[in-house]
C-alpha cells in the first residue's frame, strides 16, 4: 500500500494542479483506511514544496493546500491509532486478565513517534531556507506545514517523552533562530505573513506541551523573545506610531495584570493549583530559565537566549524579597537603561557648588566640611577597660534582664508601658553599677544600656523566628554578626558608654540562649504581646513596615477579606510582572527619557514642514506621553498590590523626572495624574524601598512650587478661596493653618479687582457648584480632570486656573498626609531611611544652585543680581521640622526618637550656617521647637544622656565657629529659654548648655547668662550637678577670662612709647569707664558663683555616695603635674679668664626628688582623690582661675587673685592641707612664675606689675599659712614628720623669689627680698632644720645672682686697672631710647644710693639738704648699655654672637636688691647675739625684730649665711680696686663721686667679724676648746667639708683669725708713713686744683664745680655705619672708645688722616671751650673725637703741672688704689704684661697675644678721671678707718672673761695696731692687748 501511495505521489508531481488537488483528497481518503506513514508524508511535503517555490499563485495555494490535508490527515491517524491502544487497555483491565495487560500508556502515545521526523524534516527545511537568499515563499510555506502539525496533534502527544526531547532540541531553536537573537542589527527580519505563522506556532505548541514542567524553560524563552523582546525592539523605532503600539501593549500587559490581581479570569480550580504551587507570594517570583545540567548540550540559539535571560533575572532579582526594605541602602540595579531624571534640575555636580555664583562662597564650603556629619557626641569605645570585669557584668546584666526585667515586660499590654520599663531599667541597671566600690568599675550610661536591651532583645526576636533555637535546626542563618551588633548600638548617633567587650558578651549569651523563649515567650501564641510589637517597630519586622499598632486600628476598620482567587491572580501577575519587569521600565521610559526623537530638526524644516503635520505629530507625542505615564501610573499601583515595592524605584524616577519639572502655573494633566500616584503611592513604596524617597520629596517640591506660582500672584486669594470652596472644607486644618509662613509668601489682598472677574468665570459651569462634589474623596485627581476637559482637543492636555487651583490643593493635601502619614504610622527603620533621604534631599536644594531655566550663559552684568539669589521658596526644611516634631509628640518610644535627632540634629547644624538668615534661623528654630518639645514630653531619668544629643548641636555651632553673630544670640537666647521654662528637665543636656554659652559672646546677654549660672547651681540634684559640674565651671571661667577685654582696655595698658602728651589717651579717657557698668559684673559675678561651686564641690566631697563626675576625654590630668622651673634664664657670666669664688652646690634647690618624696607620701591627685573624682573637678576649677589671674582683663586681675586666694586658704579645712598644697605647687607657685615671665617679656612693663605683686605677696603669705598650719601648734620634735609636699612649696616659692630679685625692675627686686624676709620673719621659728637648709640656700643663690651685672662687668677689667676701656674684654657704652625721663631720675638716685656712701650723697658746698648742684644734669630718655667684646674681634665673624651686654639698670638693681639681702642677713644673725651687743649705727642696717628666729638653725646655715656676706665682700672689694672701672660708672650713673661700694664691703666685713668672734666664744665654751687646743686647731690644715658642728666651729675659729689679721693689715698699709698734717695740706691744694679745673672746664669763674656728664665722653657718629648690633639703638652716642656701628674701632692713623695737621690744634680748642661756653654736645664729641698724638704729648706736661705732693702720690700708689702714674695711664693703658694659657677651644674672651693700640683720650676726661680718683682713695681712707675704730671699739665693750679665749686667735692682728700712727687706734690696741693678758713689748718680732 505503501508503493502504491508513493507511486501515486510520482504520478501527481508530473501533473498539475488538479493532480496535486486530487493526490491530496486522496491522501485524507486513504488515511481513513491506509496506514499514513511518515515517509509518505515527507515525500509528499517536498513534492508540494517545489510545486509551490516555482508555481504561479493558484498553483501556490494548491500546494499548500495539499500538504495541510496530507499533515491533518497523518496526525487525525496517528490520534486515532492511540485511542484505539488506549480502549485495548481499558478493555483488558476490567476483564481481569493482566496476562495480556501488554499495552502500556508510553506504548499508546508512542504513535505519535512517526511524527517527529515529519517535524524534524520541516525545521531542516527551515534552516536551508534561513541561509538561502531568495528562500522567503519557502520559508512561509515550511511554517504553514508546521503550523497544521502543531495545529492537529491532540494534547496526548506531551506524554510521548521523545516528542517532548525533541520539541527542546530541535524544534524551539529552530523557531527562535528564525526570530533572531533580540537587538541583533544582522538577523533577517521576519515578513509579517512569517511573524504572525511563527507566533501562531508558539500557541499551538503552549496548547500541546504547556503543562510538561520540563518544557516551561523552553517555551518562557520562546514567549520572552516573541513578546518582550518585540515589544522593546519596537519602543526603540523611530515610527511614533510604532512606538505608540508598543507602549500601548505594555499598557495592555500591565491593565490585564490589574485584572488578574482583582482575580478575574481564573477559575476556582485554577486558583487552588496556584496558591498550592506558590504558598506566598514571594515564591511566585520569575528567577529565571532553570539552569541545564550542561549549557554545552543546548543548542546554540537558545543558549544565547536562555543567557540573556539569566543576565537579566539577575540584574532584577535584587528585589526579590519585596518585604523586606533594604535597610543599608543598597542600590537599585533593576533599571533598564532608563535615565534617572533629566539632569539639569538642581544637579549637584561638584562645578555647581564650587560656581561664584553658586549659594555657596568657598568660606562657607570650609565651614561646611568643618561641620560634624554627626552631633559629633565623642564615641567611648573606652578600649582601656578590664576584660574580665565587663564580661562578669555583662553576664550578671543576663540574668536580670532574663529573670527579673523579661517576665516583667511580657505581662505588660503596651508599647509605651515596655518603653518606660526599659528605661527605668537601664537607669536602675548604672545606679547599681555607680554604686559597686570595686577598684574597677565597668563605664556605663543608661542611654547605652537601654540601646543594647533592644538590640539584645531584638535580636533573640530574629533568632527566633528565623529557627535559630531548634534543636534539629542548628544550621540556621544569624542575621548580624558580632561586629555589626556593636557598631549598631555604638554607632546609633547618641551618647553611649558601654564597651565593646560588654557588647559582645551580650551577643554571644543571645546566641547562645533565648531569652525571650527562657521567660516565657510563645512565638505561636495568636496575640503577640505588647513587647513582641515592640520589638518588631524598631526592627522593622512586620512586612508592611507601618507600626503596630496602626495596623490593630486598620484590623478595627476592616479590611476586604480577600478570596483564594485573588491571592492565585496576585500571585500569577507577581510572576509575569518579575518576569518582564526590565522590559516594562524599558519600554515606558524610553520615551520620556529622549527628547530627541521628538524635536524638530531645525528652524528651517519646522517653517517648512505643513502645519497640520506638526500638529498631528504633536498629538502623537502626546498621545505616547500619556500612554507612557499611564502605564507607569499602572505599574506603581501593581508594584505596591504585588509587594515589589523594592523595584519601584525606577518607576518612581521615570514618574517624577518627567512630572516634577517646574512650569508655573499651567498643569499639564497627565503631570497631574503623575504626582498624584506618587504622592499616594509613596508612602507604601517607600517605606519598603528607600531609594524611592527622592522621587516623592521631589513631587512634594514640585507640588509646592506650582502652590507658590499659582497663589503667589496678585489676586490670587480669590483663587484659593474659590477652589478651596467648591471642595467643600476639603483641607484639612493643617494645611493652611500657616500657609503664609510654609509658603513663604504674602498675599497681597488690595489689587484683586483687577483679575477677580477673570476667576470667576471659570464657576459658569453648574456642575462645579458645591452640591455636586458631597466629599473631599470624590475630589480625586482623575475626576478633576476628567472634569475640566482638558483632554479635548482644544485644551492640550493642559489645566488652567481654577482646575490648576483645586488640583494644587488635593495635591498639597496628599503631600501633607504623606508626610503626617510617615511621622505616624512607619517603623523606625522606614522612618530612618525617611529622614536621611529627606534631609539628603534639602541639604541638596540648601547648599546647590537652584535656576528656574536650564543653565543659560550669564550675562556679566547679571552677576549683581544673581548674587543676591534666593533658594526656592518652598523649603523642605519646613518639612524636616515638621515630621520631626510630629514624631516626638506621637508618643513613640525613646529609642525611636533618638535615633531620629541622629539624623535630623546634624541636618539642623548645617542649614543653621546657611548664609541666607531666614534659612539659618529656621534651622536654630527648628531645633529649639524639638528640644522644648522633648523637654516637656519625655523626662529624663537619671544615668541617660539622651538630652545631651539634643543641645549638641548648639555647641557643635559656636564651638567651631560656623555662625554669624545673629544665629548666636538667637541660640543663647534659645538655651536661656529652655533653662527658665524647664530647669529641672534639662539634666544631662546642661553639659553642652554650659559647653555652648562657654563660647557664646556674652557682651549682649550678660544678665541672661548670670541667670542660666544662677539657676544651675540652685539645681538640688546632685546627680545632675556632676555630670555637668566641668562644664559649668569651664563655661565660668571662659566668662571670666574674657569680660571687659575691650579696646579701653588695650589703651590702658599700652601707653605711648615716647615723650608725647596724653592726649591720645584722654580723648578716650571716658571710653573704659562706660564698659565697667556692664561686663565687669560678669566677671565678678562668675567669680562669686565660682565660690559658690568650690562650696558645692566641699560639700559633696564628704558625701557619703557622692555620685561620680563627668570628667569626659577633654580633661587630661594625668600628666606630669608642673612644677617651678628653676633655671633662671641668661644669669651665666662669661669669665674672661679670671678665677671665680668658689661657690655653695645648689642641689638642694632641685624639685625633682621632693616630687617623688609626695607621691610616696601619697600627695598625688590621683591617690588623694574619691571614687567620684571630686578632687579632680575641683583641682580643674582652681588651675583655670590661676590661668585666668594672668589672662583675664587688667582690671578684673585683682578680683580673680583675691577670688584664688580665697579658696586655696580654705582648702586647709576641706578636704585638708596635702589637697592645698598639692594646688599650690602645681598650680598657684608655677602660674606665678609664668606670669613674671610673662610681664617681664614686654617692654614697658608700668602697672602690669602692680597686680603680679599683689599676687606674689599673697603667695608667700598662704604657703607662711600652710606652713604654720602643719608646723606650728606647739608641736612635739619627737613625733613630728616634716611634709614633703610643705618643703615642695617653701622651695618653689624661693625661686620666683629668687627670680624676681633678678628682674631689673625695682619694684619686683624689692618685692622679692621683702617676702623673702617675711618668709624669714613669718616662718622662721617653725621651720625644721632641713628646711633651713633651702632657705639659707636660697638666699646665697640671690645674693650671688643679684650680683652678676657687677660681677660681669668687673671681670672685664684689671685689678688696679685705670683703664676705662676694659683690660680683658672691650667694654663699650650704647645708648638706647627706651626709657622715660622719670624712669631715669628714678635710676639716679638709686645710683648714687648704691654707688656712693652717706657722706658722700649730700654735697659739701651746699648748705641744707636740697642740692642745687645737680640741677644743670639734663637727664633725657636713654637708656645705657654696657656691651663687652672679645679682644682681638677680627678673629670672629660674627661679633654679636659673643657681644654680653650688661644694662646699666640691672647694675643698679641688681645691687639695690642685693644690699637689701645683706640687711635681711645681717639682722637675722646680729639680733640673737648673747655674748656681744654689736654698734649698729655704723653698720646702717634697720634693726628689726627678728629674735629667735635662729633656734632651728645649725652650723652649716650660719656658715651658708657668713658666705652669703663674703661673696657682698669680695664683690664690692673686686669693684673697689678699679679705678677706670670706677670712674666709667661714675660717668654712666651721672654721680658727682667716683662709684665705690665701701659701704657695702664695710658692713659685710664687720657683721662677719662680729657673727665670728660670737659663734667662736660659743662654740669654746660648748666644746669646752683650752687655749693649748686653740693654738693646734688654728695651725691645721683647713678641713676641705665640715660634718660635724665641732668641724664648723674650728672652721670658724680659722675665720676669725684671717678676717681680723687682714683688717689690722689693710689698716696699717693705709696709714703708713703718712702724717696727719700732710694730709690735711693735701686736701687743701687739691680744692684749689680742684677750682682751676672748673675754671678750665666752665669757662666762667663759678664756686659750683660742674658735674661731670656722660655727653663729656660721647663721639659723633659716622655716616658710613652700618648697624650689626641687634639691639637697634636710637642714637648711637658711646664713650670714645666705642665702637662705630660696622665695628671698626679708629686707630689713631685714620684719625690723623682727617684732620690737618697743626700744632696750635689744642689752643683752638682750649679757646672755643672757653669763649663758647653754650657749644653743643655734637661740637664736643667732635673735638674728642680729634685728638692725636701730639695733642697727648702737650697735654703730659700739662698734667704734670698740676702740683700733687709726693706724699699724695705715695699715698694713691700705696691704697690699692692706683698701681700706676697718672700720666703712664694715661699714654698707655696697657702696661701689665698679659699673659695667656692656651686652650684648645678658642674663647673669644681669652685674653690673645696681640696688644690693642692704646685709645685715645681727650685731656679733660684724663683730668676729671685723675681727680675723681683722688677723691676716691679719700673716701676709701676714711671708711677703713672708721670699720678699724668701730671693731675696736666692739672687743672694748666685751668682757674680760670673754676676750681671754679669743687670745690666741686676736694677739697677731693686735700687735700690728700697736704700730698704728692714729693715737686713738694705737690706744686702744695697746688696751685690747692688756685685757687678752698679752705683753706686747714681749713680742717686739711683731
Amino acid at each position: 500500500m505503501e508503493d502504491l501511495l508513493l507511486n501515486i505521489v510520482k504520478e501527481a508531481t508530473g501533473t498539475k494542479l488538479a493532480n496535486l488537488k486530487q493526490s491530496a483528497q486522496e491522501a485524507h481518503a486513504c488515511s481513513a483506511s491506509w496506514a499514513l506513514n511518515g515517509r509518505l508524508v515527507m515525500l509528499l511535503i517536498s513534492r508540494c514544496g517545489e510545486a509551490y517555490e516555482s508555481g504561479t499563485q493558484p498553483v501556490r495555494a494548491a500546494a499548500q493546500a495539499a500538504a495541510s490535508q496530507t499533515l491533518t490527515a497523518f496526525c487525525t491517524f496517528l490520534d486515532e491509532e492511540c485511542q484505539e491502544i488506549l480502549q485495548q487497555q481499558q478493555k483488558h483491565k476490567n476483564s481481569g486478565s493482566s496476562a495480556e495487560m501488554v499495552y502500556t500508556k508510553t506504548s499508546a502515545v508512542a504513535c505519535f513517534n512517526e511524527a517527529i521526523p515529519v517535524m524534524q524534516y520541516l525545521c531542516s527545511r527551515l534552516e536551508e531556507t534561513k541561509t538561502q537568499p531568495k528562500s522567503n515563499d519557502l520559508t512561509v510555506f515550511l511554517l504553514e506545514c508546521l503550523l497544521t502539525l502543531v495545529n492537529t496533534l491532540p494534547h496526548t502527544v506531551h506524554s510521548n517523552i521523545h516528542f517532548t526531547t525533541f520539541l527542546w532540541q530541535r524544534f524551539c531553536p529552530a523557531l527562535l533562530s528564525l526570530l533572531g537573537a533580540p537587538g541583533d542589527p544582522t538577523a533577517q527580519s521576519l515578513t509579517t505573513n512569517q511573524s504572525k505563522i511563527i507566533y501562531s506556532i508558539g500557541i499551538q505548541v503552549v496548547r500541546l506541551v504547556g503543562r510538561e514542567r520540563a518544557l516551561r524553560p523552553v517555551l518562557e524563552a520562546l514567549f520572552h523573545r516573541m513578546i518582550m523582546d518585540s515589544i522593546e525592539e519596537s519602543s526603540q523605532c523611530s515610527d511614533t506610531n510604532v512606538l505608540l503600539a508598543s507602549v500601548e501593549c505594555v499598557g495592555a500587559l500591565l491593565g490585564s495584570l490589574e485584572a488578574l490581581c482583582r482575580g478575574e479570569g481564573l477559575n476556582q480550580e485554577g486558583a487552588e493549583i496556584a496558591n498550592s504551587r506558590y504558598l506566598t507570594l514571594e515564591q511566585a517570583d520569575y528567577t529565571g530559565p532553570l539552569t541545564y545540567q550542561s549549557l554545552a548540550r543546548l543548542p546554540k540559539p537558545y543558549r544565547d537566549v536562555v543567557a540573556n535571560l539569566k543576565c537579566q533575572s539577575d540584574s532584577d532579582s535584587s528585589g526579590i524579597e519585596g518585604n523586606i526594605p533594604d535597610i543599608e541602602g543598597g542600590s537599585e540595579s533593576d533599571c533598564s537603561g532608563a535615565t534617572e531624571g533629566p539632569e539639569e534640575y538642581g544637579s549637584q555636580s561638584e562645578d555647581s557648588i564650587m560656581d561664584d555664583d553658586s549659594f555657596l562662597t568657598s568660606q562657607q564650603l570650609q565651614k561646611l566640611h568643618k561641620l560634624p556629619k554627626s552631633l559629633n557626641l565623642g564615641r567611648s569605645g573606652l578600649e582601656e577597660c578590664n576584660t574580665d570585669v565587663e564580661r562578669h557584668n555583662a553576664r550578671h546584666f543576663v540574668k536580670t534582664l532574663q529573670n527579673i526585667l523579661l517576665p516583667n515586660l511580657l505581662s505588660l499590654r503596651s508599647s509605651i508601658q515596655v518603653d518606660e520599663v526599659l528605661q527605668e531599667f537601664a537607669s536602675k541597671c548604672c545606679q547599681h553599677n555607680s554604686a559597686q566600690t570595686y577598684e574597677i568599675s565597668t563605664i556605663m550610661n543608661a542611654d547605652g544600656v537601654y540601646l543594647a536591651t533592644y538590640s539584645a532583645l531584638l535580636l533573640d526576636l530574629k533568632l527566633i523566628q528565623a529557627g535559630h533555637y531548634n534543636v534539629n535546626n542548628k544550621e540556621a542563618n544569624v542575621p548580624i554578626t558580632e561586629a555589626q551588633f556593636v557598631e549598631e548600638i555604638h554607632g546609633s548617633g547618641v551618647l553611649v558608654y558601654v564597651s565593646a567587650t560588654w557588647l559582645c558578651e551580650l551577643y554571644q549569651n543571645v546566641l547562645a540562649k533565648s531569652l525571650l523563649l527562657t521567660a516565657g515567650y510563645d512565638p505561636k501564641g495568636s496575640q503577640q504581646t505588647a513587647l513582641v510589637n515592640l520589638l518588631t517597630d524598631v526592627g522593622g519586622l512586620c512586612p508592611s513596615q507601618l507600626l503596630s499598632d496602626w495596623q490593630k486600628l486598620q484590623k478595627v476598620h476592616g479590611t476586604p477579606e480577600s478570596s483564594p482567587e485573588v491571592e492565585a491572580g496576585i500571585k500569577l501577575s507577581r510572576r509575569v510582572l518579575t518576569c518582564c519587569w526590565a522590559s516594562v521600565v524599558s519600554v515606558l521610559g524610553t520615551p520620556l527619557g529622549e527628547k530627541s526623537n521628538f524635536a524638530g530638526t531645525s528652524a528651517l524644516s519646522r517653517l517648512v514642514a505643513r502645519r497640520a503635520r506638526q500638529k498631528h505629530r504633536q498629538r502623537i507625542r502626546d498621545d505616547i506621553i500619556t500612554a507612557c505615564l499611564e502605564g507607569l501610573h499602572k505599574a506603581a499601583s501593581l508594584s505596591n498590590i504585588l509587594k515589589l515595592q523594592s523595584r519601584s524605584c525606577s518607576i518612581l524616577a521615570l514618574l517624577s523626572a518627567s512630572s516634577c519639572k517646574n512650569q508655573g502655573a499651567k498643569l499639564p494633566a497627565s503631570h497631574a495624574l503623575s504626582l498624584d500616584v506618587l504622592l499616594s503611592k509613596g508612602l507604601a513604596l517607600g517605606s519598603h524601598s528607600a531609594a524611592c524617597w527622592p522621587h516623592v520629596f521631589s513631587a512634594c517640591v514640585a507640588v509646592a512650587n506650582l502652590e507658590h506660582a499659582l497663589f503667589s500672584k496678585t489676586g490670587s486669594t480669590q483663587l484659593l478661596m474659590v477652589a478651596q470652596n467648591t471642595q467643600n472644607n476639603t483641607v484639612t486644618s493643617s494645611t493652611y493653618t500657616n500657609s503664609n509662613e510654609r509658603l513663604n509668601m504674602t498675599f497681597n489682598i488690595n489689587n484683586d479687582e483687577e483679575t477677580c472677574v477673570d476667576v470667576y468665570s471659570f464657576l459658569h459651569n453648574s456642575s462645579y457648584s458645591s452640591s455636586s462634589i458631597s466629599s473631599q474623596n470624590d475630589a480625586s485627581i482623575a475626576e478633576i480632570v476628567e472634569r475640566s476637559g482638558a483632554h479635548n482637543a482644544q485644551s492640550q492636555g493642559i489645566l488652567r486656573g481654577v482646575h490648576a487651583a483645586k488640583v494644587c490643593c488635593v495635591l498639597s493635601q496628599k503631600a501633607d498626609e504623606l508626610f503626617h502619614s510617615a511621622a505616624l504610622r512607619l517603623s523606625l527603620p522606614g522612618l530612618c531611611s525617611f529622614l536621611t533621604e529627606l534631609c539628603k534631599a534639602s541639604h541638596t536644594q540648601l547648599f546647590t544652585r537652584y535656576e528656574d531655566t536650564p543653565r543659560q550663559q550669564k550675562k556679566w552684568w547679571k552677576k549683581e543680581l544673581e548674587a543676591q539669589q534666593k533658594p526656592p521658596a518652598t523649603l523642605l526644611l519646613h518639612r524636616i521640622g515638621e515630621v520631626t516634631l510630629k514624631c516626638i509628640r506621637s508618643g513613640r518610644p525613646l529609642v525611636h526618637t533618638m535615633k531620629v535627632w541622629s539624623i535630623v540634629g546634624p541636618h539642623f547644624m548645617q542649614a543653621a550656617c546657611h548664609k541666607d538668615r531666614t534659612i539659618s534661623k529656621k534651622a536654630v528654630q527648628c531645633i529649639h521647637d524639638a528640644v522644648t518639645a522633648l523637654l516637656n514630653e519625655q523626662a529624663e531619668l537619671p544615668h541617660f544622656h539622651f538630652n545631651e544629643a539634643l543641645i549638641k548641636p548648639f555647641e557643635n555651632l559656636l564651638c567651631l565657629e560656623l555662625c554669624d553673630l545673629d544665629v548666636q544670640d538667637q541660640i543663647v537666647s534659645c538655651l536661656c529659654e529652655f533653662v527658665e521654662a524647664n530647669r529641672t528637665e534639662i539634666c544631662s543636656g546642661w553639659r553642652p548648655l554650659f559647653g555652648t554659652l562657654r563660647v557664646a559672646n556674652a557682651k549682649n546677654n550678660a544678665a541672661a547668662i548670670l541667670d542660666v549660672f544662677r539657676i544651675f547651681l540652685s539645681t538640688d540634684n546632685t546627680l545632675v550637678f556632676s555630670n555637668a559640674a566641668l562644664d559649668y565651671i569651664l563655661c565660668l571661667l571662659s566668662h571670666i577670662k574674657n569680660a571687659n577685654f575691650d579696646d579701653g582696655e588695650v589703651l590702658a595698658v599700652a601707653k605711648p612709647v615716647e615723650k608725647k602728651p596724653l592726649t591720645f589717651l584722654d580723648k578716650d579717657g571716658d571710653f573704659p569707664s562706660k564698659l565697667i557698668i556692664g561686663p565687669v559684673d560678669l566677671c565678678i559675678e562668675s567669680l562669686k558663683l565660682l565660690q559658690n561651686c568650690a562650696a558645692i564641690l566641699s560639700m559633696m566631697y564628704n558625701m557619703p555616695k557622692c555620685p561620680t563626675f563627668n570628667m569626659t576625654h577633654r580633661m587630661n590630668i594625668d600628666t606630669e603635674p608642673q612644677l617651678v622651673d628653676p633655671v633662671i634664664q641668661n644669669v651665666e657670666i662669661v669669665n674672661f679668664n679670671q678665677d671665680a669664688v668658689d661657690s655653695i652646690s645648689y642641689k638642694v634647690l632641685a624639685t625633682r626628688f621632693d616630687l617623688e618624696q609626695c607621691e610616696n607620701s601619697g600627695i598625688s591627685l590621683v591617690k588623694m582623690d574619691r571614687q567620684s573624682n571630686v578632687l579632680k573637678i575641683w583641682y580643674i576649677l582652681l588651675e583655670g582661675l590661676s590661668s585666668a589671674s594672668i589672662m583675664s582683663a587688667h582690671k578684673n586681675q585683682p578680683y580673680v587673685v583675691e577670688t584664688l586666694f580665697k579658696l586655696l586658704r580654705d582648702l586647709i579645712e576641706n578636704p585638708g592641707v596635702n589637697f592645698g598644697l598639692y594646688c599650690i605647687n602645681h598650680l598657684l607657685l608655677p602660674m606665678v612664675q609664668n606670669w613674671m615671665r610673662q610681664n617681664s617679656k614686654i617692654q614697658k612693663p608700668g602697672e602690669i606689675w602692680q597686680n603680679f605683686k599683689h599676687c606674689c605677696g599673697l603667695a608667700s603669705e598662704l604657703v607662711v599659712d600652710y606652713l604654720h598650719h602643719l608646723q606650728g601648734f606647739d608641736r612635739k620634735i619627737e613625733q613630728f614628720k616634716e611634709n614633703p609636699a610643705a618643703t615642695l612649696a617653701l622651695k618653689q616659692l624661693l625661686l620666683i623669689l629668687i627670680e624676681c630679685i633678678t628682674q631689673p625692675s625695682e619694684n619686683i627686686a624689692r618685692l622679692g627680698t621683702s617676702c623673702i624676709r617675711h618668709v624669714i620673719l613669718s616662718a622662721g621659728k617653725i621651720l625644721t632644720p632641713a628646711q633651713w637648709e633651702i632657705l639659707v640656700v636660697s638666699l646665697h643663690r640671690a645674693c650671688t645672682i643679684s650680683l652678676n651685672p657687677l660681677h660681669q662687668l668687673t671681670l672685664a677689667f684689671k685689678e688696679n686697672s685705670d683703664s676705662f676701656y676694659g683690660d680683658l674684654a672691650t667694654v663699650k657704652v650704647a645708648a638706647r631710647k627706651d626709657s622715660t625721663v622719670s624712669e631715669n631720675e628714678r635710676l639716679y638716685e638709686l645710683a648714687q644710693q648704691v654707688f656712693l656712701m652717706q657722706c658722700q650723697r649730700s654735697c659739701q658746698k651746699c648748705a641744707g639738704k636740697s642740692c642745687e648742684c645737680d640741677l644743670n644734669i639734663v637727664i633725657d630718655d636713654r637708656s645705657y648699655v654696657f656691651l663687652l667684646y672679645p679682644l682681638d674681634m677680627s678673629s670672629i665673624l660674627n661679633p654679636d654672637l659673643y657681644t654680653v651686654r650688661v644694662p646699666f639698670r640691672n647694675l643698679v638693681v641688681g645691687i639695690l636688691a642685693h644690699q637689701m639681702l645683706i640687711q635681711t642677713i645681717s639682722s637675722a644673725l646680729l639680733q640673737n647675739l648673747n655674748h656681744i651687743t654689736p654698734i649698729l649705727n655704723i653698720l646702717q642696717i634697720n634693726s628689726c625684730s627678728l629674735r629667735g628666729i635662729l633656734t632651728h638653725v645649725n652650723a652649716k646655715h650660719v656658715d651658708i649665711l657668713l658666705k652669703c656676706l663674703e661673696i657682698s665682700n669680695v664683690r664690692a672689694k673686686q669693684f673697689d680696686v678699679r679705678p677706670g672701672l670706677k670712674f666709667l660708672t661714675q660717668k654712666v650713673g651721672n654721680l658727682n663721686k667716683a662709684a665705690n661700694l665701701y659701704t657695702q664691703a664695710n658692713t659685710s666685713e664687720v657683721v662677719q667679724i662680729i657673727v665670728l668672734i660670737e659663734l667662736c666664744l660659743d662654740g669654746i665654751e660648748k666644746y669646752v676648746i683650752k687655749p693649748k687646743d686653740l693654738k693646734e686647731l688654728l695651725a691645721k690644715d683647713v678641713k676641705v667639708k665640715c660634718s660635724t658642728d665641732l668641724d664648723y666651729v674650728e672652721q670658724f675659729l680659722k675665720k676669725l683669725q684671717n678676717k681680723w689679721e687682714y683688717l689690722c693689715e689693710s689698716y696699717i698699709n693705709l696709714t703708713i708713713n703718712i702724717p696727719e698734717s700732710i694730709n690735711q695740706d693735701s686736701e687743701d691744694e687739691l680744692k684749689s686744683s680742684n677750682d682751676n679745673l672748673n675754671e678750665i672746664m666752665n669757662g666762667e669763674q663759678t664756686d659750683k664745680p660742674q658735674p661731670f656728664k656722660l655727653s663729656d665722653f660721647k663721639r659723633e657718629e659716622d655716616s658710613f655705619s652700618s648697624s650689626t648690633d641687634s639691639e637697634s639703638y636710637l642714637e648711637k652716642e658711646i664713650l670714645p672708645n666705642i665702637k662705630t656701628d660696622d665695628d671698626t674701632i679708629f686707630e689713631n692713623k685714620s684719625a690723623l688722616n682727617k684732620l690737618k695737621p697743626s700744632a696750635s690744634l689744642d689752643e683752638a680748642i682750649l679757646k672755643k671751650t672757653k669763649n663758647e661756653p653754650s657749644s653743643t654736645d655734637d661740637e664736643t664729641n667732635e673735638m674728642a673725637a680729634k685728638y692725636t698724638k701730639q695733642v697727648y704729648d702737650k697735654y703730659k706736661i700739662e698734667l704734670n703741672s698740676i702740683k700733687y705732693d709726693t706724699n699724695t702720690l705715695l699715698q694713691m700708689r700705696k691704697s690699692t688704689i692706683s698701681s700706676d702714674n697718672i700720666v703712664a695711664s694715661c699714654s698707655d693703658g696697657f702696661d701689665v704684661k698679659k699673659t695667656s694659657t692656651p686652650s684648645p677651644r678658642i674663647n673669644p674672651f681669652m685674653v690673645s697675644n696681640v696688644v690693642p693700640p692704646p685709645q685715645p683720650i681727650p685731656p679733660e676726661i684724663q683730668q676729671q678721671r685723675a681727680i675723681s680718683i683722688f677723691k676716691d682713695s679719700e673716701a676709701y681712707k676714711t671708711t677703713r678707718i672708721e670699720t678699724m675704730e668701730a671693731c675696736l671699739e666692739l672687743l672694748s665693750s666685751l668682757s674680760s672673761e670673754k676676750l681671754s679665749p679669743l687670745a690666741t686667735v686676736l694677739k697677731q692682728g693686735a700687735v700690728l695696731l700697736i704700730a698704728a700712727q692714729d693715737e686713738k687706734i694705737k690706744n686702744a690696741a695697746e688696751n685690747l692687748l692688756n685685757r687678752m693678758n698679752i705683753s706686747y713689748i714681749d713680742h717686739d718680732n711683731f
